[in-house]
Formats: structure tokens, sequence, C-alpha cells
């Protein structure tokens, strides 16, 4: 009998392809070439021996041990998987990936042969373990020239590898800082107009990375010009996608519930995480002292003219709305520095609202269409959610927002697609049938039908 997940199986689509390279992989592309590796540039070694306590921690030692004995290959994965212990600590999870990006940096400076073999290395191996459709986001640095040049192997590379059971489509991410992003957005438009046959492998743009410190609503001029190239070469058009509501504690959780929302309404097709929507609020603001009990007077100031501009539609949901009260507020506040900050600690009543705020928003996105990319494994290690019961997977689920299951950064993780949706199987009470009837098939969800 086929297994009713098979589609779910399929198509991820939501993955970092610089994060799929597995602990082996990396060691069968670097046990030839470590000694070359510059792994001392920008203190590496230093910095990874303080954040991790590690003070023999030496990258070329660690190899030559794994090639003269397998048995000590072990401790080369410890340095390079991010495993439950780390979890919560963004910190470890950047110094594990910059160990990986040792070999990702050399391949793209000095030596090519090697990014096409980190390339052909993840490609492989996500076919083998049976996955029919893959959109990754990937990143590539350099000059102007050098961004596009590097695009351009990437996508022939992944070209190479399709064949009737397997697809592979790229996104290109681009930066939320204001200046990075528009050198990044025309990366992607000259990569595009000299290339047009690419965008057949390149669907959409990212807002990934950091999301603390960049509100959606500062993207307007962006989008504008976005939507301008869509209309103009309309045989080119990306859509939108955008991590979200996965680290927030620079805000209230009502600002970060909004930033979900407004995510959705600037045309995101598709959500990464969403953390904020599917977190009970009590246990969020417990993951650290004082959590997101203040916030920026701007930030406030949004928030304020949110809720006057959804009044409405919160009351609906027995969210208390003070019309008065709130156009006082921000009277007081339009006189502080936007810079200020404003403290206002929680209360059960406040946290019943936020609760009935994350339905709001979850219901808006099923009237929209918006789908949530939840990546249980990564959620837990870089999302900071404390356990598999206050996952924000459940309340996803209990919901009518369209969900895919996904896997972020599966070798950073050591984990697969097949691993997630068990890891979704053993923590809710959805059996196989029913799992595979509420997510349906997420192919459907794949960008570039446009």
């Amino acid at each position: 009998m086929d297994n009713p997940l098979q589609n779910c199986l399929a198509s991820d689509l939501h993955l970092h392809l610089a994060g799929s390279v597995y602990a082996e992989d990396y060691f069968d592309i670097a046990r030839d070439i470590y000694p070359f590796i510059d792994w001392h540039s920008q203190d590496f070694v230093t910095e990874y021996r303080r954040v991790f306590q590690w003070e023999q921690f030496d990258p070329q030692a660690l190899f030559e041990r794994a090639i003269a004995d397998p048995k000590q290959f072990g401790k080369l994965k410890r340095a390079y998987v991010f495993t439950p212990e780390d979890s919560g600590n963004f910190e470890r999870f950047m110094w594990k990936y910059r160990f990986f990006s040792r070999l990702w940096g050399y391949g793209w400076e000095l030596d090519l042969n090697t990014a096409v073999s980190i390339i052909d290395h993840v490609l492989t191996h996500h076919h083998q373990q049976g996955l029919h459709y893959v959109e990754y986001r990937c990143g590539l640095f350099g000059t102007h020239e050098q961004q596009i040049e590097r695009y351009i192997l990437l996508a022939e590379q992944m070209q190479k590898h399709y064949h009737a059971q397997f697809t592979a489509k790229l996104i290109l991410p681009i930066s939320r800082d204001q200046t990075e992003c528009w050198q990044r957005w025309q990366v992607v438009q000259d990569l595009l107009i000299r290339r047009p046959d690419l965008a057949a492998i390149i669907v959409g743009i990212d807002f990934a990375s950091i999301e603390e410190g960049y509100p959606p609503n500062q993207l307007r001029p962006f989008l504008q010009s976005w939507h301008q190239f869509n209309q103009t070469y309309p045989h080119l058009a990306l859509d939108l996608v955008y991590h979200v509501g996965e680290t927030f504690f620079d805000k209230s959780l009502e600002s970060a519930i909004r930033w979900c929302h407004e995510a959705a309404l600037i045309g995101a097709k598709r959500l990464g995480h969403c953390i904020a929507l599917g977190l009970d609020p009590e246990i969020a603001t417990q993951r650290r002292a004082h959590a997101h009990e203040q916030e920026l007077v701007s930030e406030r100031l949004d928030q304020i003219a949110y809720d006057l501009t959804y009044q409405t539609q919160l009351q609906n949901y027995s969210i208390p709305i003070d019309r008065e009260c709130l156009e006082q507020e921000q009277a007081d506040l339009l006189k502080l520095p936007f810079d200020d900050m404003v403290i206002r600690p929680y209360s059960p009543q406040r946290f019943q609202d936020i609760c009935q705020r994350q339905q709001f928003v979850l219901d808006q996105f099923t009237t929209l269409g918006t789908v949530i990319e939840c990546c249980p494994t990564s959620n837990l290690r870089i999302g900071a959610v404390p356990d598999a019961t206050h996952h924000p997977v459940h309340k996803f689920l209990a919901s009518d927002v369209n969900l895919v299951i996904c896997t972020d950064d599966p070798g950073t993780f050591d984990i697969d697609l097949q691993h997630e949706l068990n890891w979704v199987l053993q923590h809710t009470d959805y059996d196989v049938q029913s799992l595979a009837q509420r997510l349906g098939d997420p192919y459907r969800f794949r960008l570039g039908q446009s």
C-alpha cells in the first residue's frame, strides 16, 4: 500500500542549500583539501573555542584523526552538527555554520570545482532521499559581476540534475538592510535579464537571515520595484517568500504577530516559521527575563495604528480595543524620540488577548491563501521553542491555515524530511492518514506557477 504521506515526502519548499551539506558530505568533499583552507581568518578558531568552551578545537586535527581512524569521525561531526544540546543558542548555530562556510568560501573564492562538488553532493543526497521537487534558497557574495557569474554556475549545475524524478528550483535572498537590499536586487534583475533561460530555475526571492530590527513595512519602495519588474518582464516574474516570526525578542508579542500579518499583506506567498503565531504567549515570555516587555516607540506606534485599522475585526475576536485610549497613547508617544523604549508588562488578560490575535492572523492567512512553512527541528533548535509540547505546529494544525512541513537546514541538524514528518506524528494526535489529509500535497504551493 502506498504511504499516505508520500506526497509530503516528495517536496521540500523551505531548504537552504548551504545548510543541506551533511557532515559525511563535508568530510568527503574536504578530506583532500582541508590543509589548504584558511581556518584562522576572522578569528574563526579562537571564537569557536570561546563559544563552545572547547580549548582543543582544531579543524585540521579533526580531519587528520578522522582520516587516520574512521572512529574519530564522530568528533568532527560533533563540531559540525547543531544538536539538541545547542538548542536556543543562536550564537552556537552561527559558529557551527561558519565551520561549514570555511569550505563554502574556499570553493567560491579559490576552487570552483569544490563549489560544484558541494552543489552536486546536496542535490544527489536529496534525490537519494526520495525528494522529487525542491526549492533551494542560496545566497552568494562577491562583487556585482561575481555574484551574477556564481548564480549562473549554481543554476546551471541544478539544471544538470534535472530529470523526470527530480526537479530543483532556486530562490534568491534579498537583504533586509536597505542599502544591501537594493544591491542584491539589482544583481537578481541583471542576472535574469542577461540569462532569461534561467527563469525556469530561479522562481522567487526571499527575505531571510536576522529579522529583528527590520519591519516588513519598511519594504514599500522595494515592493514597488519588485512589482514593476514583474510587470515589465512577465516571463521573468519572481514570487516572494519571507522569513518572519522566527526570532523576535526585540519587540512585544503583539508586534511579532503583526509582522507576520504584514509580511502576508505585502504579497509573500509563503512565510517561513511564524513561531510568533503558534507559541503560547505565556511560554514565549518565559524564555528570557523580561522577554517581550519592551519595544521601540516606533514599534508601539505601528501597533497602535494597526489596532485602530483592524479595530472591528479584532473586536470580533473578543480583543478589546479602546480607540480613545489608544489615540491618547499615540499622541503622547509622538512627542518622544522614535528610538526610545516603551515598557509594557504582561497580564493574564493580555496573554488571552494575544492568543486571540494569533488566531485572527491565522484566519487572515486562510483567507489570503498564505502558506506557513513549518520546520519543526529548526524551530526547536534555532527558534527557542522550549519543547515539543509548546511547538507552534499544534496551533497551525488546529487552524485552517495552509501548512507545509520542511527541513530548513537538514545537513546542519542531521535530519531529513522523513524525520520531520515522523516528529509531527510522534508529538501530535495525528496519524499518517489524518496528517496526509490535513497537509495535502505541498507541491501545489510551489513558486513560479503564475
